[in-house]
């Protein structure tokens, strides 16, 4: 059995060269429509990149102030430093040297209080001039002075204390 010979008519000629050029004008039609559509697309992803990126550093512009500001925040409301003072009305009876000792030792008493937040402290402050009071610090010389509190004040991070001493017999 043989094949017919079809490609010597030219009809079926002419259909299959109009399918051949069909076929290559449609997937040149393809491939521009294709190729612009995507064009568009990476397009419209660098833009949204961009974008991204603005808002990143945006973000991280922002973050950074707020937590620069936590922190200043933070340690205002920390207690830094403790200052011990004697009142004018007691410093006339008591030696320089003693009332250096008697600062340094309530600064001392006081010492666990440093990083402690300024609303606790100030919320227990009664608790904080009792403790003082109550206590008798006794020197090198074998001498035992009691300490009263005149004022207390309480800063952003300072607390100053106004004292003054009594000599225990």
């Amino acid at each position: 059995m043989r094949i017919p010979p079809l490609y010597q008519r030219k009809g079926y000629q002419r259909f299959f060269a109009g399918v051949a050029i069909g076929f290559i004008i449609g997937w040149a039609f393809f491939l521009f429509q294709g190729g612009l559509a995507h064009e568009k697309l990476i397009h419209k992803i660098a833009k949204l990149q961009a974008e991204i990126i603005d808002y990143k550093k945006k973000n991280e512009i922002l973050t950074s102030d707020d937590e620069k500001a936590n922190e200043e925040l933070a340690k205002k409301f920390k207690l830094h430093e403790i200052n011990v003072r004697f009142s004018n009305t007691s410093s006339d009876k008591l030696s320089n040297l003693t009332k250096l000792h008697l600062t340094k030792a309530v600064e001392d008493d006081l010492e666990h209080l440093i990083g402690e937040d300024t609303e606790t402290i100030a919320k227990s402050h009664a608790l904080l001039v009792q403790a003082i009071e109550n206590k008798i610090f006794e020197l090198d010389d074998e001498q035992k002075y009691e300490v009263q509190i005149d004022h207390l004040y309480l800063y952003t991070g300072i607390l100053r204390i106004y004292i003054s001493a009594h000599n225990v017999e």
